[in-house]
């Protein structure tokens, strides 16, 4: 391969790399206190004009096809990866100079369409959390492709070999998941930007399917020879990843309400976690204070035929300290109010995301005050009612996204305080924290359904319920 076929592969393997972005994080300002200030808070931070810092007319603002632009994302994905497979099939040893550059640089030029089309996404229509998944899925594959074109370097890019040797669970199914980042990760800080050190078994087959199926389906228009990969290819292999990197275009969200709800299946697991693991502490407590009696019955019969109880047994080194029954209670109220929590992300899912809400609202008691250019009509002038624009709600639906995260994230942390020894005026605390952050969750779904009075009625019942459950463990603490 001549030097003018490396440089090309080199800047490609460049290119790639520098479209490689890290997501936006949510910036979700302080939370008001009443809903009349969210409407206010959603305002200021979503119609004021870029450029003019003016509020922007409903007519400024143009609609967002989600679904046309994830089947156009798809088909891009696609010939991207059938584009990677001829680059690699060119560069495969003996390489043709002429034909390693003609197909380096069609790869590019697709690499270079695909950046441009994720970074069209218009944020304050489509959505932040949105945005942050099609990235990410983008990063995906401009890693892969950079990893498999890097193969084929005299001189490999260091940069890239540092990233790959990042010790990153890399789940390219999940559309890029970086696993073990803790609840920032579910809080939309993941950068996406990992890679796996090594392929595993199963990934490794799967992206030899996937190559496979490439190199069959090219093989079928004449323009790949199967014989030319062996199954001991590792180029195979890379090449499988970028593919299946690609396929998951073809799954990725069509809407920022779609694109939170995966996000918000995600925390559901979280909280199931640790209210399990908070009842399993309670559970092996009762064990613990019955294994405790019989080892007590035990002792005293040492006791009278003279010998020396005294001593611990080496097996119960090491296990967690018995609750006291102090304790027991206040693991028992702080799960009840971690139940009461996944009831209400429960609701929440049903109501704001599992069907697209109305974005026509009744416009009586605050919101009857509220700005026309968040509502998008003059209230004063249309009667009971005003209409959402899809701008309005993408923000809603990251705010909502926003404020659960901060939830899941603290429901773990008091999960793990409540192992004994406590530190029960810290747990309280964390408690008290737990209900002001569900209130704030509350607000932003009473925007979702408001003017529908059963929601609100229910929303009403899990505020008092919230405040009965707190009452009672501070009252227990004084």
């Amino acid at each position: 391969m001549t030097e003018e076929a490396q440089q090309k592969i080199r800047g490609l393997v460049d290119m790639a790399m520098s479209y490689v972005i890290e997501p936006m994080r949510l910036s979700v300002p302080a939370v008001p206190e009443t809903l009349d200030g969210l409407v206010e808070q959603l305002k200021s931070n979503l119609v004021l004009d870029e450029k003019t810092d003016s509020p922007s007319s409903t007519q400024d603002e143009e609609p967002w096809d989600g679904e046309a632009f994830g089947v156009r994302l798809a088909n891009l994905g696609k010939l991207l990866a059938n584009d990677v497979t001829k680059a690699t099939l060119a560069c495969k040893p003996p390489a043709e100079s002429k034909a390693v550059i003609k197909m380096v640089e069609a790869l590019g030029e697709t690499c270079f369409r695909l950046a441009g089309f994720v970074e069209s996404i218009p944020v304050k229509v489509a959505g932040q959390t949105y945005k942050n998944e099609i990235q990410i899925l983008a990063n995906n594959i401009f890693l892969a492709t950079a990893g498999l074109m890097n193969e084929f370097l005299e001189v490999k890019n260091e940069k890239l070999l540092q990233i790959q040797q990042q010790n990153m669970a890399f789940d390219l199914k999940t559309g890029g998941n970086v696993k073990g980042t803790g609840a920032g990760a579910g809080a939309g800080t993941g950068t996406g930007v990992g890679m796996e050190k090594s392929v595993s078994a199963t990934a490794a087959a799967a992206a030899v399917a996937a190559a496979e199926t490439a190199i069959a389906s090219l093989s079928s228009e004449g323009l790949a020879d199967k014989s030319s990969f062996v199954k001991e290819d590792g180029y195979l292999v890379k090449t499988g990843i970028v593919w299946e990197a690609c396929q998951i275009f073809e799954k990725a969200s069509r809407s920022n309400r779609q694109a939170v709800a995966k996000k918000w299946g995600d925390m559901m697991s979280t909280m199931e976690d640790a209210i399990a693991e908070v009842q399993e502490m309670i559970d092996t407590n009762d064990d613990k204070k019955d294994s405790n009696d019989e080892d007590d019955e035990d002792d005293d019969e040492d006791d009278e035929d003279g010998n020396d109880s005294g001593d611990e047994s080496d097996d119960s080194w090491g296990e967690d300290e018995k609750m006291t029954e102090e304790e027991k209670q206040l693991s028992t109220r702080a799960n009840a109010m971690l139940k009461l929590t996944r009831l209400l992300f429960k609701k929440l899912q049903q109501r704001c995301l599992d069907v697209e809400p109305s974005r026509t609202i009744d416009t009586s008691a605050s919101l009857s005050n509220a700005s026309p250019s968040l509502l998008g009509t003059d209230p004063t002038t249309a009667g009971s009612t005003v209409t959402l624009k899809q701008s309005d709600l993408a923000l809603m639906w990251d705010q909502l996204y926003d404020r659960a995260g901060g939830i899941v994230a603290l429901t773990d942390e008091i999960a793990t305080s409540l192992y004994s020894p406590q530190d029960q005026g810290s747990i309280i605390e964390q408690l008290k924290e737990l209900s002001r952050k569900n209130q704030d969750c509350i607000l932003m779904g009473r925007l979702f359904v408001r003017g529908q009075a059963e929601h609100e009625r229910w929303l009403d019942m899990c505020v008092a319920q919230f405040k009965k459950i707190l009452d009672t463990v501070v009252q227990q603490q004084t």
